[in-house]
Formats: structure tokens, C-alpha cells, sequence
């Protein structure tokens, strides 16, 4: 068999082949030996679930169980729902459609867009005097949640389930009397001023320039004026749903159609089969079910959505902070990524040549140095974990025997404290929100102790460190992976269990597959919802997920990283690394390239522990890895050299300096190399990867400083067996892609 024969055997079974990524990688409880069990200080409030499962800590729907009053907002796009503490007890709810913008940083950009958030209506019942709800319902993806308000001594209740996306607000009221307000004037109702309106469709027009459509599914209903409010004439048991007006009558109609079917809740599923990733949302229905749902859909998802399945309509709103959303008709929606990232451990582009002797040299140094694994906080040891780990991967690229000997075993000393527990910190299985946390910050006050891991803040961040310095000693030495495998895969199933039938942790903690990446914060309250900083961060954990499947031979762990690599990527591509030329972001704060901390309700530029030009860019570039190049293209990394970085790398925190120029490296190889060679380091680089990153980049840039557009120089291979192998994989990689490409192209009888 020739090789174009065996090359297109195996597309054949690339394309054949599907797997389902949302299976367990165990059932088993968390081993109490390795994990102790604890429950948890900080305790869920106005929690009653109907059916007992995992709780999540990182979904859009957390404020409402945490905190006295559980008031801060819940930001389910385009709605903002918030639960009044005040008269009327109920709740109330935002579309304004409109951002705030933050000071001029300059003339051409802003620090901050942010949400008006405003109770352009409110709904509640006459027969509420206190505020009581709670949340009675949840779905395993984290997609929506069902919050049940009642009154102590009265049999009136109103369910609300608040589901991402959703086109209506919509309320179940159960021997309840409406009590419908405003902090607006409500100048009409069907046209009227006052009196009783009776009817099955109310519109309500206010005098912020917004009017509101009121449906009752259920039968008529009849609501009176009472002052600036409108009041059911008696109980109802119905179900009402709230829209915003639309500016085009024919939109308004699409309203009126689908309004009588409504969601509940989202089931997730996904597979991957060879390059291309699907993942597929399939809505719980509630209402009549012969209409077709009305959903709302981020820009992200437009590009991707399967239009076999549904249609987009005219339906249009504005987000909180991901630009406009479009209706679309569906009750399953179909997204596919069509050329999932075949990254492996080391860059595709072989070091150049004329680097090699400076690059070996520095890593004899860096190993002789060694390094300090012992746990004092996970972020800042699993960054050194990472940090040696690519120092052993260098060592074994290179053949330097001696020194990958003692480098491997170093890493597995520092695997063998964590697995043991020697170190102070060491993890727990806490059984309240089912997950892995620090014991560092377990005691009374210490929430903040180990950048809130305790209380679930950025295990994605942190635990991405480690799994992929595991995946790094699994491809090392195989025969190891049995010592270390139950430790890591706990982290990936604490922070991304992908399956509802692992009971001991929530499906999904952080990632957001309705937004395409994941949420920071965990147990904290927050005035705009979940907030994420790292997108690169982000982005090193489902890579370390792909690399740990990949040496463990596990297709299924494999396509699950590289799925989420898939999905995030686009997602930060849209919302998080602004080219010029985006269409979605706001135009004042496009300039200023990366959004800095991006919260649900809002876009700072500006980190969690400083404002510097360098901590707002470096973050979203750490780790730099050979992924990075898939997320920082040549047309953004420009860009935002012309823009920003280049006036601000000399004057920059030293340290962070290493950052700016291994990102420079994408440009300008040669100049990003020398200064490599001498500047101060972040704590998580070695001047070796360094410099190896640097040598791997294309050689893009010419001596007149202009980005060029020449292929990479493929003369540089390296001839180490471990290089010519890796490069010889990556080769057949792109010849499958192609050949994918030219296939595709053909009928089947042209294949024959």
C-alpha cells in the first residue's frame, strides 16, 4: 500500500470514527486517603433542589445562593435578572441595551464598557410581603437554573426558570395575583391610560423609550392601573412571559408566534471525530411543544450553528457584554468545529539551527540550578512544576541524557509530595460543592489565601500547571502513569468533569459552553457576575487535558481537550483579543487589544493586582506554549505591538518583560531571541524555554521591520530521533489535513 493509499485509509477512519467526549474518567468517590473529606465553611443559601447532584461554584446563577439576600445580579443575556430585596418583593428586570463608558485612557480607547443595569420592569405578587425564594433546580451543564419564589403561610408561588439565551423572561404563577412595576412611568397599556385591560397579550409602553410585551399562555387575565403599577384583578394560575419590544413589526411577530413554548433547562452533548469537534445543545421544553423555540444566540455561535437544525430570525437584542444577539429557531442547536488543533508537546517548526548551541547551553544551566517543588500555594508551585517540566521535555529533545535523568526524577519526587500529602496545603475532597480545594484557606478569614482556590477561584488556572507536567511524565516514561494518574485526573474532573454520571463532582465547573470559555470567581459574590482574566491560562488548562490524553492513549480525554481548545478559542478570538477589524466589541475599547478582566456585566482594562500596560497584556499571554501560536495569530500580535506594547516593553516591571518578548517572538524572531538572552524572567519561564520559544517561531520578520509573509524555514529539522519523529507526525498531520481538504472537495464517485 502506497502512502497516499494509507493516508486516505486513515481519513477514512478519522471520519468514521466518532467519539462521545462526555464520558466519566471515573465514578469513584474521591479516595479519602489521598483527598481528605471536609465540608466546606462557606454553606449554599436558598438552596432546595428537587433532585440531589453536584453543585456547581462558577455558574451565572451563583449569586443567587450565596450572600444574605442572594440580590446581585444573575446575567442570563440579553436579560439581567436580580431578586429584590425591597418592596415589591420580587424581581426585576434589565435590557437596556446601553453601555457606560469608562475614562479616556487616550483619545482612541476607553478603560471600561459596562452595562446599565436598571429595573425596567419588575414582577412580582400582591400577596408577597417578604422576600423568600429559593433555588429548587439546576441542569448538570450549568446552563440554567429554576428559582421558586414564595410566601411563608400562603400557597402563592412564582417559578422562574432562567435559562442562558433565553428570549422571554418567563414566570409560572401558582395562585399568585401579578403585581407588575416599574422605576419607569408606564404610559400605557394596550393603548389605554387607565382602567382594566383584559387580554392574552398586554403591551407596555414605558417613557424610557422602551415598550414591553406581556404574554398569559394560559387564558385571559385581567390587570388594573394602580398608581404606577399594574395589579391582577385575582389569582392566576398561568404562566406569563415578558419580551422586550422589538423596533421591526416583523420581529414582534416572531414573538407572538414562539411565544407559547419556553426552556428549562439544556442537555450538553459532544463528540469528536478526527479534526472536527461537534457539540450540541438540546433545549427542555416546557409549554406547547409543537412550536418550534426562540433562543437567543452570541456572534460566536453564529458562525458555526448548523442551519439544517433551525433558522435565524429578525429577533435582536444586545447582551450585557458580547455584542448584539440574534434569535434562532431551534430546539437543537448544532455547532462544529471543523479543524480542531493537532498540537502536541513541542512546537510543529523544529528550532532554527543557528540557535541550538546557546539553547543546550542554557538548559545544562537551568537543570544545574534545579528546582523548588515543595506546595506553598498551587498557582505559583504549579507554575514551577510546568517550568521543569518543559526543561525535562527539552532534555529529552535534545539527547542530554544525564541531565533528563535528574530532571525526570525530580519531577516525579515533586509528584510523589503531592500524591503523599507532605506538602502543607494539600488537598481535600470538600463534600459541600463537591471539589478539590487548598486546605490553605479553609480556616475562619482565610478565604483569600491562595488566590481564593479554597473557595473554588481559578482551579483551571492553577490545576492546568500540573496536569499538563503530568501529561509531560506520562510521555516521558509511560510506565510512571500508573502512580500518577488518580491525582490527575481528580483535578481535571474537579475543574471539568465532562460527565453527569461522575456524582462526585459538577459536569463543566468553569467551563461556559453556552459562552465558549470559562468563569473565575467561584464563592464570591459579585456586582457583574463571574469575571475571567487568563485567557491564556484558560486556554493552558485544555491543552494540558489534550497532552494528558494524548500520552495516556485516551482518544476520548484527547478530543475532549481539544474540543474545549476548539470552543474557547473562537470565543477568545471574538471577545477577548481584539483585532482592528472587530464587529463586536465596542468601538472605544477595541483599541485597547486585550479586555483585561472580562466580567459578564462588563470589560475592564485592568488586572486583579495592578494596572500596568504590562500585567493587563502579560496575562493573556502565560504560559506562552507551543498552543499560544494558534491563539495570538501574526495579525493580532502586531497589531498590539504597533498599538501598545511597543511603547511601553522598555519602561515595563522586568520581570514581565520575558512576556512581551516571547509574544514579539511571533513577529520578530531574531530581536526577540536577543533580548531573551538577558532579560529578567517571570517566575514560571526558564530562560531555555525562552529561547526555545523564540527559535521555534517562523522567521516572519525582515530587517526593515515589516512582517513578511514567508513560510517557515522547514530546512532547520532537527536530527534527534525524538525531533524527526515528532516532525515526521506533525508532517503526516498536514498531508491528512490537506488531503481532508481536497477530498472534501470530490462527489464519492470520484473516489472510487
Amino acid at each position: 500500500m502506497n502512502l497516499l493509499s494509507s493516508l486516505v485509509l486513515i481519513i477514512v477512519l478519522c471520519k468514521t470514527v466518532s467519539i462521545d467526549v462526555l464520558v466519566p474518567l471515573s465514578t469513584n468517590v474521591p479516595d479519602s486517603t489521598l483527598y481528605p473529606h471536609v465540608i466546606h465553611p462557606r454553606q449554599p443559601k436558598r438552596l432546595n433542589l428537587s433532585i440531589h447532584a453536584p453543585l456547581h461554584t462558577n455558574k451565572f446563577y451563583s449569586n443567587a445562593i450565596l450572600g444574605d439576600y442572594g440580590n446581585n445580579p444573575l446575567l442570563t443575556h440579553p436579560y439581567v435578572i436580580s431578586m429584590s430585596k425591597d418592596s415589591p418583593y420580587g424581581v426585576s428586570i434589565s435590557l437596556t441595551e446601553e453601555w457606560s463608558y469608562g475614562p479616556q485612557i487616550d483619545s482612541t480607547r476607553v478603560k471600561y464598557f459596562i452595562n446599565r443595569i436598571v429595573k425596567n420592569i419588575q414582577m412580582s405578587a400582591l400577596e408577597f410581603l417578604s422576600q423568600q425564594f429559593e433555588v429548587n433546580n439546576v441542569d448538570e451543564p450549568g446552563f440554567a437554573c429554576t428559582i421558586k419564589m414564595f410566601q411563608s403561610n400562603s400557597s402563592a408561588t412564582i417559578t422562574l426558570p432562567l435559562v442562558r439565551g433565553m428570549a422571554y423572561v418567563t414566570f409560572e404563577f401558582v395562585f399568585a395575583t401579578p403585581r407588575i412595576s416599574t422605576i419607569h412611568s408606564i404610559l400605557s397599556v394596550n393603548g389605554r391610560t387607565s382602567g382594566n385591560i383584559t387580554g392574552k397579550r398586554f403591551e407596555i409602553v414605558l417613557n424610557n423609550n422602551q415598550a414591553w410585551l406581556l404574554y398569559a399562555l394560559d387564558g385571559e387575565i385581567t390587570l388594573e392601573f394602580s398608581g404606577n403599577q399594574l395589579i391582577g384583578t385575582n389569582p392566576v394560575t398561568n404562566v406569563l412571559r415578558l419580551a422586550k419590544k422589538q423596533a421591526e413589526p416583523s420581529a414582534n411577530a416572531v414573538l407572538d408566534a414562539q411565544v407559547g413554548v419556553y426552556p428549562i433547562a439544556c442537555q450538553l452533548e459532544a463528540r469528536v471525530t478526527g479534526f472536527q469537534g461537534s457539540y450540541m445543545f438540546k433545549w427542555q421544553r416546557k409549554g406547547n411543544l409543537s412550536k418550534t423555540l426562540l433562543h437567543f444566540t452570541f456572534p460566536h455561535h453564529r458562525s458555526i450553528i448548523s442551519l439544517v437544525d433551525g433558522q435565524f430570525t429578525n429577533v435582536e437584542a444586545m447582551s450585557a457584554s458580547k455584542g448584539r444577539m440574534i434569535g434562532y429557531l431551534g430546539n437543537i442547536w448544532t455547532l462544529t468545529e471543523n479543524a480542531l488543533s493537532t498540537m502536541q508537546f513541542l512546537a510543529p517548526h523544529s528550532p532554527a539551527i543557528q540557535y541550538r548551541n546557546l539553547i543546550v547551553t542554557q538548559l545544562k544551566k537551568d537543570l544545574a540550578v534545579g528546582a523548588n517543588l515543595t506546595v506553598s500555594d498551587y498557582y505559583f508551585t504549579g507554575k514551577e512544576f510546568h517550568k521543569y517540566a518543559l526543561l525535562c521535555l527539552l532534555a529529552d529533545y535534545y539527547r542530554e541524557i544525564a541531565e533528563f535523568n535528574r530532571c525526570i526524577k525530580t519531577l516525579k519526587d515533586g509528584f510523589e509530595g503531592l500524591i503523599t500529602r507532605k506538602n502543607a496545603n494539600a488537598l481535600r475532597y470538600d463534600t459541600t460543592w463537591s471539589g478539590l480545594v487548598s486546605s490553605a484557606g479553609l480556616g475562619q478569614n482565610q478565604e483569600l489565601n491562595d488566590f481564593g482556590n479554597s473557595y473554588y477561584n481559578d482551579h483551571h488556572y492553577h490545576w492546568g500547571y500540573f496536569i499538563q507536567a503530568g501529561a509531560i511524565i506520562a510521555h516521558l516514561d509511560p510506565n510512571y502513569v500508573s502512580k500518577i494518574r488518580d491525582w490527575v485526573e481528580g483535578l481535571i474532573r474537579d475543574a471539568s468533569n465532562p460527565s453527569s454520571l461522575d456524582t462526585s463532582f459538577p459536569q463543566f465547573r468553569y467551563f461556559d459552553w453556552f459562552s465558549g470559555h470559562s468563569w473565575s470567581q467561584g464563592l464570591f459574590e459579585s456586582a457583574d457576575g463571574k469575571d475571567q482574566e487568563s485567557t491564556s491560562e484558560e486556554i493552558n488548562f485544555h491543552y494540558g487535558i489534550a497532552l494528558w490524553g494524548l500520552a495516556t492513549k485516551s482518544s476520548t480525554i484527547e478530543g475532549l481537550g481539544r474540543l474545549m481548545l476548539g470552543t474557547a478559542k473562537r470565543a477568545i478570538q471574538t471577545y477577548f483579543l481584539m483585532n482592528n477589524d472587530n464587529t463586536v466589541m465596542p468601538q472605544q475599547f477595541i483599541a485597547n487589544k486585550v479586555t483585561g478582566i472580562f466580567f459578564e456585566n462588563k470589560a475592564d482594562y485592568t488586572t486583579w493586582f495592578g494596572t500596568n500596560p504590562e500585567f493587563i497584556h502579560g496575562i493573556q499571554m502565560i504560559p506562552c506554549t507551543p498552543i499560544t501560536e494558534e491563539i495570538r495569530l501574526v495579525k493580532f500580535v502586531e497589531e498590539e505591538w504597533v498599538t501598545i506594547l511597543s511603547k511601553i516593553v522598555h519602561n515595563a516591571v522586568p520581570e514581565w518583560k520575558s512576556l512581551l518578548y516571547m509574544n514579539y517572538a511571533i513577529i520578530n524572531r531574531h530581536e526577540a531571541f536577543i533580548q531573551l538572552t538577558n532579560v529578567s524572567l517571570d517566575n514560571g519561564v526558564s530562560r531555555t524555554w525562552a529561547l526555545y520559544w523564540a527559535a521555534t517561531r517562523p522567521s516572519t520578520n525582515d530587517s526593515n521591520g515589516t512582517v513578511s509573509t514567508r513560510k517557515p524555514d522547514l530546512s532547520t529539522v532537527s536530527t534527534t530521533n525524538t525531533a524527526s519523529s515528532y516532525t515526521s507526525t506533525m508532517v503526516a498531520s498536514a498531508l491528512i489535513q490537506l488531503l481532508l481538504t481536497i477530498i472534501a472537495s470530490k462527489t464519492p464517485a470520484m473516489l472510487i
